[in-house]
Parts: C-alpha cells; sequence; structure tokens
C-alpha cells in the first residue's frame, strides 16, 4: 500500500481540512525523505562546518589547529569555485586544518565588523591570532603553501588522526545483597 495514503488517512479524521491533512501528508512525506537521503561522509563533514556568528569567536580561538574562516555567498560564483579547492586541500592536513564557513548575507554585522570588503574572502587563524588571509579564488597550490607555512609545528594523534579518545569510564560494579542508597537506612 502507498505509504502516503497510510499518512493521509489518518490525518484527514484529526485535521480541520483535507486541504490541510495533504499539506501535512507532503511535510510527512518530506521529512521521511529526508531522513532516507545519504548523509555526507565523515571526513567532508568534519573538515567543513557553517558558523553562525555567534561561533566565529570560540571557532577562531580553538588551540592547536589552523582555523580557516571562508566568508561567502550563495550567489558568488567565485565562492562556489573556491570551496570545493579549500576542501580538498584541507583533506590533506588531517587533524591540523578546519574550515568554517560564514554565509555574508545571514551574518548579521559580523562581516563588517570583521572588514570583509568582497568575497570569498578566506581568513586563517591559529590559537585565536588572525594570521593569513587572502580575498577571490586562488589555485589549490597556494592555498596549499598556506596551510603547510601556517600549520607547521601542529601535532596529530597519527594512529586515530583525530582527538586523543576519552579516558575508559570506570566499570559497573555488582550492587552487595544488603545495599541501600545514601541516606537510607535498615529498621
Amino acid at each position: 500500500m502507498n505509504p502516503r495514503i497510510l499518512i493521509f488517512l489518518p490525518l484527514c479524521l484529526v485535521a480541520p481540512s483535507c486541504d490541510k491533512a495533504k499539506a501535512l501528508a507532503d511535510k510527512a512525506e518530506e521529512t521521511a525523505t529526508a531522513s532516507v537521503a545519504p548523509s555526507v561522509p565523515p571526513s567532508a563533514s568534519s573538515l567543513v562546518r557553517d558558523l553562525a556568528p555567534s561561533e566565529f569567536e570560540s571557532f577562531t580561538a580553538t588551540p592547536g589547529r589552523l582555523m580557516v574562516v571562508d566568508f561567502h555567498a550563495s550567489w558568488c560564483g567565485p565562492c562556489k569555485t573556491l570551496g570545493p579547492v579549500l576542501e580538498q586541500v584541507a583533506a590533506e592536513f588531517p587533524g591540523k586544518v578546519q574550515i568554517g564557513k560564514i554565509d555574508v548575507d545571514q551574518a548579521g554585522d559580523l562581516p563588517a565588523l570583521e572588514g570583509v570588503s568582497g568575497i570569498p574572502d578566506v581568513r586563517l587563524y591559529r590559537d585565536g591570532k588572525r594570521v593569513d588571509k587572502f580575498v577571490g579564488a586562488i589555485d589549490a597550490g597556494r592555498i596549499r603553501s598556506l596551510f603547510e607555512k601556517h600549520s607547521a609545528g601542529i601535532t596529530v594523534d597519527t594512529a586515530a588522526g583525530t582527538e586523543a579518545p576519552a579516558p575508559p569510564a570506570k566499570p559497573i560494579q555488582p550492587m552487595t545483597k544488603d545495599w541501600l542508597p545514601p541516606g537510607i537506612e535498615r529498621r
């Protein structure tokens, strides 16, 4: 049986009109389709993330990594060209380089406060300090040389390729037969 019908019939009984039920069924179908859609490979998602303006300071202050901030816009042709090149080159520096993307159309006053006058505007930060920047789309070789220059001396756990794992938790011990919660006494 068509899953759309299975969603639609109960909604007709609850929704005030069939048009409303159809809209709810369409939304439920979109949600179901989106949850089945293939996800981004973990390597790409760990290298690049979209930043809200409120995350800018904490992102750039991350210690022990070269943090790259890409001010871009969805309508910008050079930005669309530069984005994949940045990701490709950053993949050559696993654990050393992370990219944060800020859409200037949705970032409020942050681009003006940071002095962004043209896009793509890419800034490199290390331990909270801006170490370099460039404006416009540049080739992979120049990006690679900037990443090499500014990520020199950053060490990475080569066994895992990521941050050190959390320490193991204490094993759970079985309770004794006469155990009582703290503060409770036997009569």
